[in-house]
């Protein structure tokens, strides 16, 4: 009866689809998470639907997002089917993560469907037992549970990986069903496929290796036959490079265009020995997680991974292993022995991610073993057919099956639970930085997230809700996790609930300084980090001195860094002496003098508040010669040339003012004492007269 169920392909397709929505199907109520914002919230081209898929064809990945060509990692990303797909939903479904979500295990599905067919219709020659046939079913199974490919279906933006291997699939099997029965069209369907794939992610490349090695290893056709129908794949290929170098307008991987900044160049500063030790001891990290996929992150940033040396044991075993399962793959050629197959698959597939061949940004990721755990998973499954027949063991079936539920129990434990930490940045990130600890960009993003959730929080406590009800209806939209929320909430009257608030925000302003703390202990001159530092100070305790030692470690490396100037000015908004404050402008002013904004409060400081004219009129004039249509420098430093007797200066600023601001009655109160203050009273009485009729407007 099992026998006869899981012979049948479309009980296969009922399963796979079945399996697919059990232990994905509560990642539906997920929102947006990680790198959703770049490729979808966040990105200009998507967001404009179906009008925003040229753009999304004629640039870079980043470019929607940033507004400009980045080149944050080597050689840059053309990856547009996927961003089409994303703005398809984003015309028909608005900002809609549901359907993002469900489209994800929808496509999830059907590449498991696809593997089965194509480990079928591979193995069909290699079928000896009755039960045989069991080795396509089960390979494709365990794939599909895997939890390192939760990163891929969890996180929408992942469907680039879903593609890629979908059409690198589909393309193997147009090709092999070509082979079968000499169709051509089926032949220029698998060129069109691979296209496709190119198109949603560079590792697809690989497949051009795959392809004719899949076809070697399981079937009995002739090399001239493999070589002609696999050849044909450097067509599109071909085109994909021309298209992609054409728009990029560099090469794939130029080996030298990285930024130095080590959130983009995991093996900056270190020797080669150090690069490689390191690779391989991550290499041994994939292979830990493919047997025992836990704990699970989605950060392996510098330092998650601490940079190591050939001598480090782990390091020696890893070289070890793998020199041990090259020679196995070597040795197996001759005999087709389906061992090797699976080592050739994971190590090819693998190639471009490793970091072995060029730098890819990052130490490692679970992402990156989607594609190649398909391998493992046939090596998996053929071990324990070949363990049942050493053992002799009887009901083969029964114990195969005993054998791979053993993985896929746990397997789907760690899934399902893997999921809800993809349910907000938020839970991610204070979910991960627990597992990555050691890493700056994962203390970043926890400390980060925090304050985002601390200032909405702040914003409700401004706001006063007038009933427990609409105020819990206002928390629970928060991305706080449920037992946050419970706590938050725990009180019967809004007197309790806004007390739990702010022990709530002061206590988590304190995590998030201690997250941030330790990412700038990994990495000092992290602008990231060092801003939310100081912006996470300013809400905590209000320390300036902390705020500027943070903001000014950015401006030793940057000094003219935007946001921390933008961050400064608002912060000095608040009520403290204004010599200290004129102090404190001028620390910025050190690094970028050029500051319209710090030069302006300056020169109002001295003027307003300290009446020291000749200060204030040297500042305010570099704030206007920074920015020359300012109303407000010109209606300050109007009055302050009025005040030092610089009648004749003051005149032709206030009048500009005016002309920035023809309503604003003060200017026109300045402008009639100046006059009368010249002895030209006619003229002091026209503009008197004009500010009592605004005034009475």
């Amino acid at each position: 009866m099992v026998l006869k169920f899981l012979s049948e392909k479309k009980y296969i397709y009922i399963l796979i689809f079945v399996f697919s929505f059990l232990i994905y199907g509560n990642s539906l109520n997920n929102k947006y998470a990680l790198d959703d914002a770049i490729v979808i919230t966040q990105n200009d081209f998507v967001k404009k639907g179906f009008s925003g898929i040229g753009e999304i064809l004629s640039t870079e990945l980043f470019t929607g997002f940033f507004g400009v060509k980045k080149n944050l990692v080597d050689g840059g990303r053309y990856r547009p089917l996927s961003l089409i797909t994303f703005a398809i939903e984003y015309e028909l479904f608005g900002e809609n993560p549901f359907i993002g979500h469900l489209l994800n295990i929808l496509f999830y599905a059907l590449s498991g469907m696809v593997l089965y067919l194509v480990i079928l219709n591979l193995f069909k020659g290699k079928f000896k037992n009755e039960w045989d046939f069991l080795i396509p079913v089960f390979a494709t199974i365990l794939w599909l549970f895997h939890p390192l490919h939760t990163e891929v279906v969890a996180n929408i933006k992942g469907r680039d990986e879903i593609f890629s291997l979908l059409g690198s699939l589909g393309s193997l099997l147009l090709i092999l069903k070509f082979l079968n029965t000499r169709k051509v069209y089926l032949l220029i369907s698998a060129l069109f496929v691979f296209f496709l794939a190119l198109l949603s992610k560079e590792m697809t490349i690989t497949y051009l290796l795959i392809i004719p090695l899949s076809i070697y290893f399981f079937t009995k056709y002739k090399f001239k036959e493999i070589l002609f129908s696999t050849a044909l794949l450097l067509i599109p290929t071909a085109v994909f490079l021309l298209l992609r170098q054409g728009i990029m307008g560099e090469p794939a991987v130029t080996g030298a265009s990285i930024p130095q900044e080590l959130m983009n160049h995991s093996f900056l500063g270190t020797t080669l020995s150090e690069q490689y030790a390191t690779i391989f001891y991550t290499l041994l990290l994939y292979l830990k997680l493919l047997f025992v996929p836990f704990p699970m992150t989605f950060d392996y940033y510098p330092y998650h991974i601490q940079i190591t040396q050939f001598s480090n044991p782990w390091v020696i075993i890893s070289v070890l292993i793998h020199l041990s399962l090259a020679f196995i793959a070597v040795m197996g050629i001759k005999k087709k022995t389906i061992i090797s197959f699976g080592i050739f698959y994971y190590a090819i597939t693998f190639s471009i991610v490793s970091n072995i061949l060029f730098p890819i940004g990052t130490f490692m990721s679970e992402r990156f073993m989607y594609m190649p755990s398909i391998g493992w998973a046939l090596i998996v499954v053929f071990g324990i057919m070949k363990l049942i027949l050493f053992l002799k063991k009887k009901n083969e079936v029964a114990w195969a099956s005993g054998f791979v539920v053993l993985f896929l129990i746990p397997f789907a434990v760690l899934t399902i639970n893997r999921n809800k930490a993809w349910a907000n940045d938020y839970t991610l990130f204070t979910t991960d930085v627990l597992t990555s600890s050691g890493s700056a960009k994962s203390n970043t993003s926890a400390g980060g997230k925090i304050i985002e959730e601390v200032e909405k929080l702040e914003k409700i406590l401004r706001e006063k809700s007038s009933s427990v009800k609409i105020l819990t209806r206002e928390i629970d939209k928060l991305d706080l996790k449920d037992e946050e929320k419970e706590r938050i909430l725990d009180g019967n009257n809004l007197t309790a609930i806004y007390k739990n608030i702010k022990v709530f925000n002061h206590e988590y302003l304190k995590k998030a300084l201690s997250y941030l703390e330790q990412a700038v202990k990994i990495h000092p001159t992290y602008s990231d980090a060092l801003l939310l530092l100081g912006n996470a100070h300013y809400k905590y305790d209000k320390n300036y001195d902390a705020i500027w030692q943070a903001y000014e470690t950015i401006l030793k490396k940057n000094p003219r860094h935007k946001l921390v100037a933008q961050n400064w000015v608002i912060i000095m908004n608040d009520t403290i002496p204004a010599l200290q404050k004129i102090n404190y402008y001028k620390r910025l002013l050190r690094y970028n003098p050029n500051v319209f904004e710090c030069n302006y409060q300056i020169g109002s400081l001295y003027g307003k508040s300290l009446s020291v004219l000749d200060s204030s009129i040297v500042y305010l004039e570099k704030a206007r010669a920074l920015s020359p249509n300012q109303k407000k420098v010109y209606k300050d430093l109007g009055v302050a040339y009025g005040m030092s007797n610089q009648l004749e200066k003051a005149l032709p600023i206030m009048l500009k003012a005016h002309d920035l601001d023809p309503d604003d009655f003060q200017i026109l109160v300045n402008i009639g004492v100046t006059y009368q203050r010249l002895g030209n009273n006619e003229k002091a009485k026209e503009y008197f007269q004009l500010a009592e009729q605004k005034q009475k407007k």
